[in-house]
């Protein structure tokens, strides 16, 4: 069973790893580059740090040394990722940025001092602003770049053009839905995706990918990579595909 890989190199080639560890074929078609800060994060005067993604935990590091300043992330997987690299005080919301508020009143108080929210150079909705009218002072920040990639390689779009296309899709955000769907339809490959399965890390990234037809569309059991795993080897053992 084939599976395309959407996300951003460096994240798409761990996850082929894992992809090719459950007996499945790997196929990197990463959307866009991502190209973290060089400028240092001075935490003084926050209280804390909302990330919500990776990329942000990654510029995080990067930016700053300590460990111990409390990280609030949006979804389990930048949690187990702030906890890899040796942040101490994570804790993460479920549902996506929509529960921010909620969550931050949970485990923090607006008395506490500002926030630090760093971020990509796109934002899905208005976080920063549901996170103020909650009562929080915060601060947005970007910390890193991404730029699309306006292609597919040469290896993917040959599987896309066989009478079988591959038969799985992953997406873990939003953008990387949107930016596959163009490059598919300038390639003039859109509707080969009616062959195909899409594996979506949230209900809300499944929402968007059912505007174009598939074979059919799945949401993973929660919002990490290993969900996501769990989900294509699923398919993969309900389908008796060869590996």
């Amino acid at each position: 069973m084939r599976v395309v890989i959407t996300r951003a190199e460096n994240e798409a080639l761990r996850m082929a790893q894992s992809v090719d560890g459950i007996g499945c074929t790997p196929l990197v078609a990463s959307m866009m580059d991502i190209e973290l800060s060089d400028n240092p994060i001075d935490l003084t005067g926050f209280q804390g740090v909302i990330v919500t993604s990776g990329n942000a935990v990654r510029a995080l590091e990067k930016g700053n040394e300590d460990r111990d300043v409390p990280v609030y992330c949006v979804g389990p997987q930048s949690r187990k990722l702030a906890e890899s690299l040796g942040f101490k005080n994570v804790s993460n919301s479920f549902g996506g940025a929509k529960n921010l508020p909620i969550f931050l009143h949970r485990e923090t108080s607006p008395q506490k001092g500002p926030l630090l929210f760093l971020h990509g150079g796109n934002l899905s909705g208005n976080p920063i602003q549901d996170v103020q009218r909650a009562g929080f002072r915060v601060q947005g920040r970007k910390v890193y770049g991404t730029a699309p990639i306006k292609t597919l390689p040469d290896d993917v779009r040959a599987e896309f053009e066989k009478d079988v296309p591959p038969e799985i899709v992953t997406f873990m955000s939003i953008r990387t839905f949107k930016l596959f769907r163009d490059v598919m339809q300038n390639e003039g490959l859109l509707p080969k995706l009616r062959d195909s399965m899409a594996v979506c890390i949230s209900p809300a990234v499944a929402d968007f990918a059912r505007e174009i037809r598939w074979k059919k569309v799945f949401t993973a059991a929660d919002m990490t990579g290993p969900a996501i795993l769990e989900k294509i080897t699923e398919l993969k053992e309900s389908a008796g595909a060869p590996s």
